[in-house]
């Protein structure tokens, strides 16, 4: 995601993660009670740098939250109340259904067409018993196609 690649010279408490800087815009709401930096991207995603290392990306149109904490840890918070979970770099993505009583499942990440896009692009998708989900990593859009049962 070339967005979040360098500037020249970092300044201080612009690190984005391991070795990306960004120099921080004049327009960055910072908030200095839960210690994070907020910034909109020219995607529309919003990027929040929190002071102990974690970063957040969220897509606010839908409903898509990623956050990468400092152990390792990845997130992603679906608007169905699912959650792509990943303990440390190399584990399996396990999903879990919090809004209900589905056993956790597995996620993979891929590449998929989607569509109004000419070139494939990388995903985490899933199945479940409500079909199949896609969720584009650089935009986070979100994407799920029912199941025949489910409908």
């Amino acid at each position: 995601m070339d967005l979040l690649s360098g500037g020249s010279t970092p300044l201080d408490g612009n690190r984005l993660g391991s070795g990306e800087y960004l120099e921080r815009p004049g327009d960055a709401l910072l908030d200095g009670f839960t210690s994070y930096e907020e910034l909109v991207l020219g995607n529309g995603l919003l990027l929040r740098r929190y002071a102990n290392g974690a970063v957040r990306l969220e897509n606010p149109t839908s409903g898509v939250i990623q956050e990468e904490r400092i152990d390792g840890k990845l997130l992603v918070s679906l608007p169905t109340g699912k959650v792509v979970f990943q303990k440390f770099v190399g584990e399996p993505l396990l999903v879990y259904d919090t809004a209900g009583i589905q056993p956790p499942g597995l996620a993979r990440v891929s590449t998929a067409s989607l569509p109004g896009e000419e070139e494939t692009r990388h995903v985490y998708h899933f199945q479940d018993q409500e079909g199949a989900h896609i969720i584009d990593l650089c935009t986070l859009r979100y994407y799920r196609m029912a199941s025949k049962a489910s409908r």
